[in-house]
């Protein structure tokens, strides 16, 4: 039973930018993590409570969408990987260094490999190799 789950989520991962998609989530929660958690040292209370939480919540939240979208809709990648992009970058202005610069790099590679993927299948090398005829000199 295992076994059968497995093989239906590597094909339904084969079928969509599922790492570009998971690297966007990952970087979309660290954007959003720090202006709404607290850290306590000892008897100091460590919270960021500025314009940058809302900044954060919305960037945060619109990236989340993204993410989602690559996984239910592959066909609108394109769209989701320049909205990542642009959003990741917007993030490194207004919210605490993009979540101290982890969130924008996340995002800034997930919304990268969403624009570079592609769902037609690869050619096999030897039909590469075989196509690129040398020519004497």
């Amino acid at each position: 039973m295992l076994l059968t789950f497995w093989r239906g989520f590597t094909a339904w991962r084969r079928g969509r930018p599922f790492w570009a998609g998971l690297f966007v989530a990952a970087g979309a929660l660290i954007i959003l993590f720090p202006p709404f958690v607290g850290v306590k040292l000892g008897d100091m209370v460590i919270s960021i409570k500025t314009i940058g939480g809302t900044s954060a919540l919305l960037i945060g939240t619109l990236l989340a969408i993204c993410a989602v979208s690559l996984w239910v809709q592959p066909k609108f990648r394109l769209a989701a990987g320049i909205v990542t992009v642009l959003l990741s970058l917007v993030a490194l202005v207004v919210t605490n260094l993009g979540g101290f610069l982890a969130g924008t790099v996340l995002s800034l590679l997930g919304g990268a490999l969403a624009v570079a993927w592609t769902d037609e299948p690869k050619k096999p090398k030897a039909a590469e190799v075989s196509s690129q005829t040398v020519q004497p000199t």
